[in-house]
């Protein structure tokens, strides 16, 4: 059965690095017009994302930087992550909402 609050987004590599596109109904909630940092915190399994403007405090967790690229927004992956992941199959990072957004 589909979760009616998840979203599928493709993982790829770019570079040395992996990335997602963040999904833009995520996003609502931001100006961005301001540059935002994505932050990831584990807690019980989850790994939860936040976001908090550049350059405004520090919340506790693994910091990435939102980047616009063309019409959509996008973050490198921490390594951490992907520790568990054969990195020589394709996924989908699925963004469910729990109260708050965390990634699987």
């Amino acid at each position: 059965m589909l979760d009616k609050y998840q979203i599928k987004r493709k993982l790829y590599k770019r570079g040395s690095s992996y990335e997602i596109t963040i999904p833009k109904a995520i996003l609502w909630d931001l100006d961005l017009s301001k540059k935002h940092n994505v932050i990831f915190r584990k807690k019980k399994d989850k790994w939860f994302i936040e976001f908090e403007e550049f350059g405004k405090g520090k919340k506790k967790g693994l910091a990435r930087r939102l980047y616009a690229r063309g019409d959509s927004y996008e973050t490198t992956l921490p390594a951490q992550l992907l520790f568990n992941l054969d990195l020589s199959k394709r996924y989908y990072i699925v963004f469910r909402l729990d109260k708050r957004w965390y990634v699987e």
